[in-house]
């Protein structure tokens, strides 16, 4: 039968493309000669059900996999879905000879023999794995010997499973399962895979009598759960593949054989979402569609919603994709609901203790049963590895994990650990990560084994001195970050992005040294943490910041008290301005003292250009203060430093023309140090999209509107597919600004109120509070523009905010036309109203319909 560039020769079993051919699997053959030989009519599932598995109870999902395998080898419109009853072969037949008839002997020959399959008569449903078993069974066409690897829960044997269901007409004689879990012998083994397949070895040896049964045979034969007998099983692999050409062995393990002939197929975890996602698009990843039908089994009440969907995405990432994980989780998911269940996984190791399967083996019937399984496979320099990872937070570098697992004593040196790491890698408890943020491997012990891993830590008495050892060496490599960053020998973003990989573990640590009393190791790992985290984290900065400047007051060695002010300042954005100038005075102290006789006067140039950006912000001193202090500066500045510190130096010194008398000359100076700051930045590496904001007011400073608005719209367009919610709200208040000023209220109202939940979220309503104001009183809305401007004028007299000079003058507009339309009388009592107002009153005064708080607009 030829069809397209095809040649289906029935009575072979064989198909050809262009006169090569074309490798199908026995049941994936047999399903296309069934709708081959119905073409022209729609095939039901059921009748391919009769005519593919004969006497086999099988899910119908069986026929939807080989449909998709035969569209990957024929093209998608050979073969078409009709919804709701079958299939129809739709490839146009050339007009020959047909060859109809039953298969002849010698090719039924090749089907199955009597030999049992040792499958379950009924599969569990194979859910996200259609492209693993595609790419199996293509890898056993290439090699005798396929692996499969992963770790415990992660699917293995289903996986194995549905291939060897699908290959039974594949081989002359068949397939064949077997189980090796309950063997705790190796002597055994050749028995028990004797017996799976029917066979009677001879007198002697059991190997060679075993060897000499199967040498004639062809078949695939499944060795299930090898890991707790690697040795022995790689040892009967080698000698049945060599007495045995037709035979392919089908392994699943937790770790390889290590055999030469050995293809290792290592299965991940099911795919899971990276974020939040309504329940349509949250159900096509497969760790969630499995959650689903799993807990649907259990209740068929059971529904997931776009309100829990989130949940249950945040419940399978940390289960990190393990379906046996999963599968316990949904057992309890109706009972519990699945966001106390998604809050609960900190108690996984107690909560997950039951499978609705009461057949499966007992190392699968509890999550803690299934990992200790694993941990039980371990020698005792492993578990003494295991165990100590467990203090690790996430991922990290060989180095790290080697200061934190050696020994002092001699007992476990760093070469120990990198072997019993490998181990643990090769036995799935360990994944090894590529990030393309680093510039080596990463290692991460799975989240469930890691809870594991830390009750074992607690039991052998470890607990203390390990996390001691982790900060002390995330403390170590803070600190020569640090200076990397402002070395030049590294990007600014790329360094971010390199410290970050290890923030869950400063975290970790910064917790661990604050409790303990250690301020040194605390203040090293967070004033770097800080500097690495982006702009958008505004509230775990501010943490950060506060928690500096505390440890600045404690003993710890002076370089480091500096350091920890030079993060603790923040004039800008600290809680009390005027305290974040009494900070910068102090930095510049400590670094003249550390300053003598020294080469790189580096420190004493980054504390003396915080002060004058704190001075210029906090106290406004008089112009030649700042100048002499810029003189300093400039004497200071090295031309040749890299990017990296240039730009912390231009970015105080860029303040300083705001603090003498407003005019061109100012403006024209601060919009020329703002171009360059913005051009250093870059040239550090480092994402210039917190600039824009600065930029975009130089330019309005200079009364270059449509210029600042083009910037403005460019910066948001690049922004928008980006995280980065603190520069695109800077960008978006200072573009609210260039719109006021052309009274265009009509783009400045989406824009301010998209910029307020995040000022509330970030406590920095005051720095916000001063265009409202004005966007009521261009909108006529009188009342609410002096009540919102009596809120400004408290919010930041509260905070001893310096107002830029913009928004300086957005307030005073708003004044003026809200006094001449009120009258003072009027006017000052909606200022004292609205100087009593709170943070969460605003939103509804500033951006609603009514001219003031309970007064709608008439």
């Amino acid at each position: 039968m030829r069809f397209g560039d095809f040649e289906l020769r029935p009575g072979q079993r064989v198909l050809h493309a262009r006169g090569e051919p074309v490798t199908l699997g026995g049941r994936a053959f047999d399903l296309l000669l069934a709708l081959a030989q119905r073409r022209g009519r729609v095939v039901t599932k059921q009748e391919l059900l009769d005519a593919v598995w004969p006497g086999l109870v099988v899910e119908e999902h069986n026929i939807a996999t080989q449909i998709s395998t035969l569209r990957k080898a024929l093209g998608p419109q050979a073969i078409a879905t009709v919804p709701g009853r079958g299939y129809r072969f739709t490839a146009l037949v050339e007009d020959r000879e047909i060859d109809l008839a039953p298969v002849p002997a010698e090719a039924a020959a090749k089907g199955p023999t009597a030999v049992p399959t040792g499958l379950p008569r009924r599969l569990t449903p194979l859910i996200g794995r259609a492209d693993d078993l595609a790419a199996l069974g293509a890898l056993l066409e290439r090699s005798r010997l396929v692996t499969l690897v992963g770790a415990g829960g992660i699917g293995k044997s289903l996986l194995a499973q549905h291939l060897l269901n699908d290959r039974v007409g594949a081989y002359s004689d068949g397939v064949c399962w077997v189980e090796l879990a309950s063997v705790g012998d190796g002597a055994a083994l050749p028995q028990r895979i004797a017996d799976a397949l029917g066979v009677r070895g001879g007198a002697g040896e059991p190997l060679g009598g075993l060897c000499a049964a199967v040498s004639e045979m062809t078949m695939l034969v499944a060795l299930d759960n090898a890991e707790h007998l690697l040795a022995d099983v790689a040892r009967i692999a080698a000698a049945l593949l060599d007495a045995a050409p037709g035979l392919h062995l089908l392994v699943t393990s937790q770790a390889p054989l290590q055999l030469a002939a050995e293809s290792v197929y290592r299965v991940g975890s099911l795919p899971v979402p990276q974020g939040p996602l309504p329940y349509a698009l949250a159900q096509t990843f497969a760790a969630v569609a499995l959650f689903v039908e799993r807990a649907c089994s259990g209740d068929a009440r059971f529904v997931l919603s776009d309100d829990t969907a989130p949940a249950a995405i945040e419940l399978c990432r940390a289960l990190d994709g393990i379906p046996l994980a999963i599968e316990l989780a949904a057992a309890r998911a109706p009972l519990l609901g699945v966001p106390q269940l998604a809050t609960s996984m900190c108690e996984r190791l107690r909560l997950l203790t039951r499978n609705r399967d009461s057949t499966a083996p007992a190392r699968q019937q509890t999550l803690r049963a299934a990992l200790e399984w694993s941990h039980g496979l371990l020698d005792e320099r492993e578990r003494v590895v295991f165990r100590r990872l467990g203090v690790i937070e996430g991922s990290a570098s060989l180095d790290l994990i080697q200061h934190v697992v050696a020994d002092d004593s001699g007992s476990l040196d760093a070469w120990d650990v990198l072997d019993a790491l490998g181990l643990l890698v090769d036995r799935s408890l360990v994944m090894v990560l590529d990030d393309p943020e680093a510039n080596e491997p990463r290692y991460r012990l799975l989240e469930s084994p890691r809870l594991l891993a830390i009750e074992q830590l607690h039991a052998a008495d470890e607990t203390d001195a390990v996390r001691r050892l982790h900060a002390h060496a995330l403390a170590a490599a803070f600190d020569e970050a640090w200076d990397e960053r402002w070395s030049g020998r590294i990007g600014a973003q790329r360094w971010a992005g390199r410290v970050l990989l290890d923030s869950s573990n400063a975290r970790n640590a910064i917790a661990w040294a604050h409790a303990a009393g250690e301020p040194q190791v605390a203040a090293s790992i967070a004033a770097t943490l800080y500097l690495a985290l982006p702009r958008s984290s505004v509230v775990e900065r501010v943490g950060l910041a506060d928690l500096c400047e505390s440890l600045a007051e404690q003993p710890i060695a002076p370089p480091l008290r500096l350091r920890a002010w030079m993060v603790a300042v923040r004039p800008m954005f600290h809680h009390h301005q005027q305290q974040s100038l009494a900070l910068a005075t102090k930095a510049v102290a400590l670094a003249r003292e550390l300053d003598v006789g020294m080469p790189d006067r580096w420190p004493l140039y980054q504390a003396l250009s915080l002060w004058i950006g704190a001075a210029a912000i906090v106290a406004q001193p008089d112009a030649g203060a700042l100048r002499e202090a810029h003189a300093e500066l400039t004497t200071l500045e090295d031309p040749r430093w890299p990017a990296q510190r240039l730009a912390w130096g231009l970015a105080w010194i860029r303040w300083i023309p705001l603090t003498r008398v407003s005019g061109a000359d100012q403006a024209a100076q601060t919009l020329a140090v703002t171009r360059l700051w913005v051009q250093t930045v870059e040239a550090a590496g480092d994402d210039t999209a917190h600039c824009m904001g600065s930029l975009l007011d130089a330019e309005l400073e200079c009364g270059h509107v449509d210029s600042a608005i083009r910037i403005g719209i460019h910066a948001l367009e690049q922004l928008a597919p980006t995280r980065d919610e603190w520069s695109r709200s800077i960008v978006q208040s200072n573009l609210a600004i260039a719109y006021l000023g052309l009274d265009d209220t009509a783009k400045a109202r989406p824009l301010l109120r998209a910029v307020w939940p995040l000022a509330q979220r970030w406590n920095m309503c005051a720095q916000c509070a001063d265009l409202p104001p004005l966007l009521a009183a261009l909108e006529g809305r009188m009342r609410a523009a002096a009540q919102l401007t009596g809120y400004a004028d408290a919010a930041v007299a509260a905070r001893a905010l310096f107002r830029h000079p913009l928004e300086a003058a957005a307030r005073e507009r708003a004044r003026e036309l809200a006094r001449n339309a009120l009258g003072d009388t009027l006017f000052q009592q909606m200022l004292r109203e609205g100087g009593s107002l709170r943070d969460d009153q605003i939103a509804a005064l500033a951006f609603g319909p009514e001219d003031s708080l309970g007064a709608s607009i008439t």
